[in-house]
């Protein structure tokens, strides 16, 4: 079992974090949040649904995910994703390469000022360096 980051609503386990991969298994309240529109520019961000049903928008698309459902999200890409249902969701999210974010997620929920950007994290109308 690894390390446990709970945020209202949210409990995420680091099953995995190296320089290659970060894997959490994320469970998340009806209703909650996940993360806002955002992209990567140098790691794919991937969803695997465990159980119940994932909201994932990829580009203009959304997409309401069920167990089994996978979705790679590639670099450049802004995607978001939300429990918009009524029940719980449990979904293993995967960072190849892991760009150290588990320790992003450490942080937020320990509500430090972070710069996403150190993470490869970057707000869809952020220009290219």
């Amino acid at each position: 079992m690894g390390e446990v980051l709970i945020r209202g609503g949210r409990r995420a386990e680091v099953c995995v974090a190296s320089e290659e991969l970060v894997v959490f298994e994320f469970e998340m309240d009806p209703r909650t949040d996940g993360a806002g529109p955002h992209l990567h520019r140098r790691h794919v961000d991937s969803f695997y649904v465990v159980e119940g049903e994932l909201q994932v928008t990829r580009g203009r698309e959304t997409k309401r995910m069920r167990a089994g459902d996978f979705v790679a999200v590639t670099p450049g890409t802004v995607h978001a994703f939300e429990n918009a249902s009524d029940a719980r969701v449990r979904f293993l999210n995967v960072h190849a390469p892991g760009m150290r974010f588990d320790e992003y997620i450490r942080r937020m929920d320990a509500k430090e000022e972070v710069d996403s950007e150190e993470y490869d994290s970057f707000q869809p109308s952020t220009p290219a360096a």
